[in-house]
């Protein structure tokens, strides 16, 4: 101001030096002291790897909604519907986790990862739609899966996953 240099005040920052403004903290994020050269993201929202220091902080999404499966003699089918909090971002992606479960000689049931050679179409992890299928299950199996959402900050907090469930038993398939 008036060709002199000003500190940018709290709750602005400046990346860079030089003659240019100082900018607002984006959305979800503050400066406290002056001369602020990035702005912190508030507790339980984040900056991805590639975001800039401009973009408002987000947070991972909710757990997707409304999963369902249905079977029949050769596939098994997961769909579900997008999370209802996306966390302020548009990357969105879904991964499906499996295990089998199986009642132990106590009657207590045991979980272990599902069998290598379960074939997920497209695939397990990174999907970009709302839909799985499932070849070369197992008859006569418990299979869980948990289906999640995933951001460009999903696993930079200390949050707890988000994920929906659904158990399957193939008794059920070819009724």
């Amino acid at each position: 101001m008036d060709d002199h240099c000003q500190a940018c005040k709290p709750g602005y920052f400046k990346a860079f030096a030089g003659n240019t403004k100082c900018s607002k903290c984006p959305q979800h994020s503050s400066s406290h002291d002056q001369a602020a050269t990035i702005c912190h993201c508030d507790k339980g929202f984040y900056r991805g790897i590639k975001d800039s220091s401009s973009m408002a902080c987000t947070r991972p999404p909710s757990a997707p909604r409304n999963l369902i499966s249905l079977i029949n003699d050769t596939a098994l089918f997961l769909q579900w519907m997008p999370p209802i909090n996306t966390g302020g971002r548009s990357d969105i992606t879904y991964n499906v986790l499996c295990q089998r479960c199986d009642e132990g000689d106590s009657s207590v049931t045991q979980c272990e990862p599902c069998e290598p050679d379960l074939r997920f179409i497209p695939r397990p992890l990174g999907i970009t739609g709302t839909s799985v299928a499932i070849l070369d299950y197992a008859m006569h199996a418990n299979y869980t899966f948990h289906v999640e959402a995933v951001n460009g900050v999903s696993g930079l907090g200390v949050a707890p996953r988000s994920l929906a469930n659904v158990t399957v038993n193939t008794h059920q398939a070819g009724e």
